[in-house]
């Protein structure tokens, strides 16, 4: 149950939020830019921080489920995945979508865990949050770097496991870049006489970032990465007088429950994230623009005028078939 302080709070961050968004020069603008090449961490979590895909006593056959969804949807749709660890509640997916197909492929791939999860728990209600997109990027190859340290240190992060090669559900640690995973069709879910492959790979591909190292010498270096964050949490862990759950009790967690910890409301959905407030400014900077463009193309398009949306306008190309503005090499 949430204090009266934390409501306060929670107030007075959504009427900031308003403030903010009456201050700009230009109409409000939902759209956002999807570019071709552009590196994303998604993160989805589930509804009500239900504990959905909790790992319990069938953690290969989740595995593979989640494996088999991820890999479709990726294939079909040409994207890059660099890295994904599916916790029990959110998953955090880092990749590059070479043919700006980030929506569709997103759109897929929850479609077909969440109706598949339903069926395997026997549940037919939403399975994911109605939360607003969570798909960061970052401006530098040592943020890039550490987005998929992040990813797979989260079960030690969250005190879950002692080190993130044990987490039991669905995860590339121990991967190598270009090396390729087969998952079968899951029994049960998908019909046998459909269009669903029986199996289906994935291969995991390393980002462009620091192209100086050869493969080898970079996956040496985000394990080095991941190791020293396991150790930062285990001292952490001995300060605060705190033990890891261990795989004996997340078999037993199970699928309905949630965790008690309060969350803040009325936060903002991050696009950029840095350690570099100005990088990330730089960022926000060169999204407003964008923004002022969209809403100044859809004003004149509204009102029967010539209009061009800037490069990045997904929605409206493909749906409405308006003209936009090609991107640049």
């Amino acid at each position: 149950m949430a204090t009266s302080a934390q409501k306060q709070a929670s107030a007075a961050r959504r009427a900031k939020n308003r403030a903010r968004g009456l201050a700009r020069d230009y109409l409000r603008v939902r759209a956002r830019p999807i570019y071709r090449g552009g590196r994303y961490k998604i993160t989805r979590r589930c509804v009500g921080r239900l504990f959905l895909f909790s790992p319990g006593y069938k953690a290969a056959e989740l595995t593979n489920f989640l494996g088999y969804c991820l890999a479709y949807a990726a294939t079909r749709y040409g994207i890059q995945v660099h890295s994904s660890l599916w916790m029990s509640n959110h998953h955090h997916t880092d990749l590059t979508d070479p043919d700006a197909n980030l929506v569709p492929f997103k759109q897929l791939l929850h479609s077909l865990v969440a109706r598949g999860r339903n069926a395997q728990l026997g549940r037919t209600d939403s399975v994911w949050s109605g939360d607003a997109p969570c798909d960061t990027q970052r401006p530098t190859d040592d943020e890039s770097l550490m987005d998929l340290v992040y990813t797979l240190t989260n079960p030690v992060e969250a005190g879950l496991v002692k080190w993130s090669r044990d987490w039991p559900s669905f995860t590339t640690i121990g991967w190598r870049f270009g090396e390729t995973r087969t998952f079968k069709r899951p029994d049960g879910i998908f019909d046998e006489d459909g269009d669903m492959p029986e199996e289906v790979s994935l291969t995991l591909v390393r980002p462009a970032i620091f192209s100086k190292l050869d493969d080898d010498a970079f996956y040496d270096k985000l394990m080095d990465a991941v190791r020293e964050r396991e150790l930062e949490v285990h001292r952490y862990m001995r300060k605060v007088g705190r033990r890891f759950m261990g795989q004996r009790k997340l078999a037993r967690q199970r699928w309905n429950r949630a965790p008690q910890s309060f969350e803040e409301r009325f936060t903002i959905t991050p696009k950029h994230a840095a350690s570099c407030l100005r990088l990330v400014l730089n960022e926000v900077a060169r999204d407003r623009e964008w923004e002022r463009d969209y809403a100044a193309a859809r004003a004149a398009l509204l009102a029967g005028e010539p209009a061009v949306f800037p490069a990045g306008t997904y929605w409206m190309r493909r749906f409405a078939g308006v003209d936009v503005i090609a991107q640049a090499p």
